[in-house]
């Protein structure tokens, strides 16, 4: 099946790089994209090309980007009158997700979000939640592959769902990790912190210069927790929670 990948960042190069050991022909798209870009494209195997080539010639549009860019790619693609099948694979809120679907009218639209590492093959599985009418057909397109599909429901909403509700618990755990390290670090007190780490609830204290590692990524997890916020709230739950933790990335990505 001949797929077109937006954008080839650290999760969609990998997830593309699964497609393409499947079999699948993959391409996306150079133009106005950064040399890390390129570099991940061609390590997948992905081939470049023209956006009205890669989308045009598409069976399969692959949305997987940061969450803010989320909609914009969707209308994109919608203007251009794509009629295959679009796999929005970021963890949108309910609002989010129905203005990338309503951008893509004549499209097959699959709600989808990715749980865990980029698909290497390592002992940590990658899961691919998966809902909308055609949601098992695009989980056989990673048959075999290091990415696990998991078809969660079958309306777009459910898939998004799976991933923001376990990226609130991991993504949450990790903001209040580096929280408790710049307490720590503002009282003098972080190898008592640090010593904590063996605890069974402890494991994220081990390394102090988590923050630090984490500031990498922060620009991304931000978004993220805005559309987190949204979905709570959706759900008439309490999305004030996630607003406050969105402040530690803001803060983080400075």
């Amino acid at each position: 099946m001949r797929v077109a990948v937006f954008h080839p960042g650290a999760m969609g190069s990998q997830l593309a790089a699964q497609l393409v050991a499947a079999g699948h022909e993959v391409h996306w798209v150079p133009e106005g994209r950064s040399t890390a870009s390129a570099a991940r494209a061609e390590a997948a195997g992905l081939i470049g090309s023209p956006y009205d080539e890669a989308v045009g010639q598409a069976e399969v549009v692959l949305c997987s980007c940061a969450p803010q860019g989320a909609v914009a790619i969707a209308e994109q693609v919608g203007a251009s009158g794509f009629r295959g099948i679009y796999v929005e694979a970021n963890p949108l809120s309910p609002s989010s997700l129905r203005k990338a679907q309503e951008a893509l009218p004549e499209a097959t639209f699959v709600d989808g979000g990715v749980i865990g590492p980029p698909p290497t093959g390592g002992a940590s599985p990658t899961h691919l939640m998966l809902s909308g009418a055609a949601a098992e057909q695009v989980a056989a397109l990673w048959a075999g592959t290091a990415v696990t599909p998991m078809v969660v429901g079958a309306e777009p909403g459910a898939a998004s769902a799976a991933k923001s509700s376990y990226a609130l618990y991991n993504k949450g755990k990790a903001a209040l990790a580096v929280l408790a390290f710049q307490l720590a670090a503002s009282y003098g007190v972080t190898e008592a912190l640090t010593a904590q780490h063996t605890r069974a609830d402890g494991g994220s204290l081990k390394d102090p210069e988590l923050p630090e590692q984490l500031r990498a990524v922060a620009w991304r997890w931000g978004p993220e927790f805005d559309e987190l916020a949204e979905t709570l709230d959706a759900a008439g739950l309490e999305g004030d929670a996630a607003r406050a933790l969105r402040a530690v990335w803001t803060q983080l990505s400075r």
